[in-house]
This record gives structure tokens, C-alpha cells and sequence, in this order.
């Protein structure tokens, strides 16, 4: 049996090996008081029947 080139080895292994899962990554979950972000222009919940309030972003 002949010693394989460490070149050799690398070409080898296949590049789509399966790995381990890693750690979640990514944005956490922000923690809100009310379950979501309350937004400045959101008409009071008596109010909100059927009107529709597009979303404003604040810069």
C-alpha cells in the first residue's frame, strides 16, 4: 500500500460531505411585552374595525 499525497487526500473527500448541524444563527426573538411591536400610527383597537393602516417605517 502506497502513502497518499496529502493533495491527494483533499481531492478525495467529497465537497457535499454531510457535516454535523451547527448552532442556530441568525436574529433572536425579540422579547415584547404585548407579543408585538406597537406602531406609531396604529389607530386605537376600538377604532379598527375594517381600515386598513399601511405600515410607516421610521428612519
Amino acid at each position: 500500500m502506497t502513502r497518499m499525497s496529502k493533495q491527494g487526500e483533499r481531492r478525495a473527500i467529497s465537497p457535499r460531505r454531510p457535516s454535523p448541524p451547527s448552532l442556530k444563527t441568525g436574529a433572536k426573538k425579540d422579547n415584547l411585552k404585548q407579543g408585538y411591536k406597537p406602531h406609531d400610527n396604529a389607530a386605537p383597537s376600538d377604532a379598527v374595525a375594517g381600515r386598513f393602516i399601511p405600515k410607516v417605517r421610521s428612519v
